[in-house]
């Protein structure tokens, strides 16, 4: 008896060795189709971002890997922006078949719900836009490897995307396919140096862990809409809790701090509570923007977009606030510009509103001593006009700092902009500052100050620092020498004493074409900043490099010691 219980136990483990192996190898057979695993996987829904950058090919087929482990959905929704701008509408898919692993594998495309998309009226069939559209093409082969079984819906959307159009495409796709995956395709911050790309990251990230779709559409991605579509979908599925795969940066992967990037985030939604993140506001701020003039004259025929060819619309995008200080009134007519540089009466024209608009500005200076070129009535349509494109303003040229203090909130963290004209009588801001302390709020002043195409401050600019720290200043942000100055700390507190100008056609010295434009985050505990220099050629402005860049970093920081680590200030 006790011979026969022997060779039972050990044939059934016999037994049990042969199916471990049989399986093991049968997994091993088909380890790039992943359909073996499938059995014992729950399919959870597919709903992801990543990037077509392929500079990051293999950390992205890692994530499809892990993806296609846990969901193998019939059809999949790939969205991306539309590089080209191909094609006669503004969302396009395309019912053609896929050819991948040089043409010996296929994709299909779904039929059923393309056709749904079409016969709405607000997708347009056409293959001829997906020819040479990498937002698609790059992510196929990926599919088709990790997603053997899949069909494909592929979609292109020009941006900027209308909110409405969006949404009813989200519906109409819950509708049609309710058992679809969606990936959105999207690279993230484009062009900036590595370090400004790290600061407009933190609210893409920020936006994605809180499901914001509102805020989706100012992030600085290179399709607001496809991520806007993956927060719709994820909801849809209540799928709250986004979870982070990689994030990486090709300046960064690179070692150069100088170089126009592309970042990237890998994430997916799963089901649970929203991720938890840390609490920062992100802000921008340039210097002195000049429209009129020689600047008006060469370049407000097109809406100034000529001026930007070199500087693009994405340095000032991506954060919270992003402040100019706008050097004169709006007007809200065409207004001919006379281009005789020692004018010093400054009128706008109202193509001034369109370049503000491009630039992603959201909120104008006005404590300055031009604003008022125009008398009373000037500055009030300028207000008129910026409330009307929905761009804030902060200060007045002649009036007491509070009737333009501009307060923003991220969670906890309250930030107020107190702007003052110190070469006015506008009064002592010294109560006003504690009133905001009092709130807790991070009070950054902004004072226009200081002597000309002077590259140091003065004693006067010090003096009235140290009065405004002691009041409970965090931050101090000067403009009008029209020059880049040095910045200080005082008891702990950064004041740059002005940022240049960002914007002007004072081309008679090197100093008065150079500006820097400061980026940052506001957290509890610590606040960062990086800098971004730029240069002006032929009233051109674009993002500086070199040794140029380096000098006027060193004169920023010369006194900062090692608070300032290369670009990057922080202050804890």
């Amino acid at each position: 008896m006790k011979i026969y219980k022997i060779a039972l136990s050990v044939a059934i483990a016999i037994a049990l060795v042969s199916v471990i192996v049989y399986f093991s190898v049968e997994i091993l057979k088909n380890e790039n189709s992943f359909s073996s695993l499938r059995f014992n996987k729950k399919n959870i829904p597919l709903a992801a971002v990543l990037p077509h950058h392929d500079l990051v090919k293999e950390t992205r087929q890692g994530f499809m890997k892990k993806l296609s482990l846990e969901s193998q959905p019939k059809t999949i929704i790939l969205v991306s922006v539309n590089h080209f701008n191909s094609g006669s509408g503004d969302i396009l898919t395309s019912d053609q078949e896929w050819l991948v692993a040089n043409g010996e594998k296929k994709i299909s495309a779904d039929l059923a719900v393309i056709g749904a998309l079409e016969k709405s009226g607000l997708v347009k069939i056409e293959p001829a836009a997906f020819l040479s559209e990498h937002g698609i093409k790059n992510l196929l082969g990926e599919i088709k490897e990790f997603f053997p079984e899949a069909k494909l819906v592929p979609l292109i959307i020009k941006e900027p995307a209308d909110r409405e159009e969006i949404d009813k495409l989200s519906e109409i796709l819950e509708k049609s396919c309710p058992a679809c995956g969606l990936l959105a395709s999207v690279d993230m911050s484009h062009y900036q140096p590595a370090r400004l790309a790290e600061i407009h990251d933190v609210k893409t990230l920020r936006v994605l862990a809180a499901l914001d779709g509102e805020q989706a559409r100012q992030t600085e991605t290179d399709s607001n809409a496809a991520l806007a579509m993956l927060i719709n979908f994820s909801k849809t599925k209540n799928l709250n809790s986004f979870n982070i795969f990689a994030h990486t940066n090709s300046g960064l992967l690179a070692g150069n701090m100088e170089t126009e990037t592309t970042t990237h985030i890998f994430g997916n939604y799963r089901a649970g509570e929203a991720v938890k993140i840390k609490d920062e506001l992100s802000f921008s701020f340039a210097g002195d923007a000049m429209f009129g003039r020689n600047v008006g004259y060469d370049f407000q025929k097109n809406n100034f977009l000529d001026m930007f060819a070199n500087l693009g619309n994405r340095t000032l995008w991506g954060t919270d606030i992003s402040w100019l200080n706008l050097e004169g009134p709006i007007n809200d007519k065409n207004v001919e510009q006379n281009p005789q540089e020692h004018s010093l009466v400054f009128n706008f024209s109202r193509q001034t509103i369109e370049a503000l608009k491009y630039l992603k500005i959201t909120v104008a200076g006005l404590a300055n001593n031009h604003t008022l070129n125009q008398g009373a009535a000037g500055l009030e349509k300028t207000k008129e006009i910026l409330e009307k494109a929905g761009i804030d303003w902060s200060g007045d040229p002649n009036k007491n700092a509070s009737t333009g203090i501009k307060r923003y909130k991220q969670g906890k963290i309250t930030v107020a902009l107190l702007p003052v004209n110190t070469l006015a009588d506008t009064g002592d801001i010294k109560e006003l500052i504690k009133q905001e302390k009092v709130k807790n709020n991070f009070v950054i002043v902004l004072p226009h100050w200081g002597n000309e195409y002077e590259i140091f401050h003065n004693a006067y600019q010090e003096e009235l620092a140290k009065a405004w720290i002691e009041s409970g200043a965090d931050l101090i942000i000067g403009s009008h020498p029209h020059v880049v100055q040095d910045a200080q700390i005082i008891n702990g507190k950064l004041v740059f004493y002005s940022l240049g100008n960002f914007i002007f056609d004072q081309m008679f010295s090197a100093e008065t074409q150079q500006g820097v434009i400061i980026s940052g985050l506001i957290g509890d505990d610590k606040l960062k900043i990086v800098l971004t220099p730029i240069v002006s050629k032929k009233m051109k402005p674009e993002i500086m490099r070199g040794a140029d860049r380096q000098k006027i970093i060193e004169r920023i920081c010369h006194s900062l010691g090692s608070y300032c680590q290369g670009e990057v200030i922080e202050i804890n």
